[in-house]
C-alpha cells in the first residue's frame, strides 16, 4: 500500500508567533531573501481580506486565526521551501500578490513617519501619550486609588462595591479628560490611536469615554499589553508600537 504524502507539521513554537523589532525583522528578512533560481512569492492582505491563493490559503489555515487577530491584515513572504508570515503593527493599505520575493511594500508601511496616541489603562493607574515615529512627543501619566474587590457578603459588601464603582467612574473620567488634553491639539496629525493595559479596565472605559468615540475610525484593533502603566513605561513604548508578530513554517 503506499503511503499518503503527509504535509508538513507547524511547530507549536511557530504558531506563538515571535514579536520582532524593525531592525530584528529587517536582519530575519536578509537571511531568508531567496537566491537567484529559487521559487518565491508573496502575498498582501489587507485587514479582514481573504487570500486568492489556493496555496497560501491552505498554508496560512494552519496557523488558525491567530495572525489575524491583530487587526492590520498580513504579509506574506515564501522562498523555496520556507515561509514566513508577519503581522505587522499598522494596516497593509492595498491587497496584491507578487511571483517573486517582494519587501517593497512591507518597509514603505514599516518605515512611514506616523503620529500615534497611546491610552493606557489599569485600575487604579493610566497613561496617554502621543508618539511621533518612535519618540515620545506628550504624554500624561497619574493615578487614583480603586479599592480592591471585597469577597464578603451581606450589606458591607453592597456599600464597598458601590464606593468601588464610584472610584472606577471617577478614573474612568480623569482618563477620558486626559484623552481630550492630550489628543486635541494633534487630532488632525494623529494616524491611529492604540489603546493597551486590562481588558476589563479597557472595556469599561469605551464604553462611557465619548472622547474615544471620536478616534473610533482610526483605532487599531490590536492591544498593548502593558502591566504597569507608568511614565518608565512610555520611555521604551517607542519601539514596542512598531513590532510586527511573525511566524515561520516550512512550506
Amino acid at each position: 500500500m503506499t503511503q499518503s504524502k503527509q504535509k508538513p507539521a507547524t511547530s507549536a513554537a511557530s504558531l506563538v508567533g515571535d514579536w520582532l523589532t524593525i531592525e530584528r525583522l529587517r536582519n530575519l528578512l536578509n537571511v531568508r531573501s531567496p537566491s537567484e533560481g529559487v521559487a518565491a512569492s508573496s502575498v498582501y492582505l489587507r485587514p479582514g481580506e481573504a487570500v486568492k491563493s489556493p496555496e497560501w490559503r491552505e498554508r496560512l489555515s494552519r496557523l488558525g486565526k491567530t495572525p489575524e487577530e491583530s487587526g492590520c491584515g498580513l504579509v506574506c513572504l515564501r522562498t523555496g521551501d520556507r515561509a514566513l508570515v508577519i503581522a505587522p503593527p499598522f494596516p497593509v493599505t492595498e491587497s496584491s500578490q507578487f511571483n517573486v520575493w517582494n519587501e517593497g511594500p512591507l518597509w514603505s508601511l514599516l518605515d512611514g513617519e506616523r503620529t500615534v496616541g497611546v491610552v493606557l489603562v489599569r485600575l487604579g493607574r493610566y497613561s496617554v501619550a502621543v508618539y511621533r515615529g518612535g519618540d515620545l512627543a506628550t504624554s500624561k501619566t497619574d493615578s487614583r486609588y480603586v479599592k480592591g474587590k471585597h469577597h464578603a457578603g451581606g450589606t458591607s459588601q453592597l456599600r464597598y462595591t458601590r464606593v468601588r464603582e464610584g472610584q472606577i467612574r471617577r478614573l474612568y473620567v480623569k482618563v477620558c479628560e486626559t484623552i481630550r488634553t492630550q489628543f486635541e491639539p494633534v487630532a488632525d496629525e494623529l494616524d491611529h490611536v492604540i489603546l493597551g493595559g486590562e481588558k476589563f479596565t479597557l472595556n469599561g472605559l469605551l464604553k462611557v469615554c465619548p472622547r474615544l468615540d471620536d478616534y473610533k475610525d482610526i483605532t487599531l484593533k490590536r492591544r498593548l499589553n502593558i502591566r504597569d502603566p507608568k511614565r518608565d513605561t512610555l520611555d521604551d513604548l517607542g519601539s514596542t508600537l512598531h513590532e510586527s508578530r511573525v511566524w515561520g513554517f516550512d512550506w
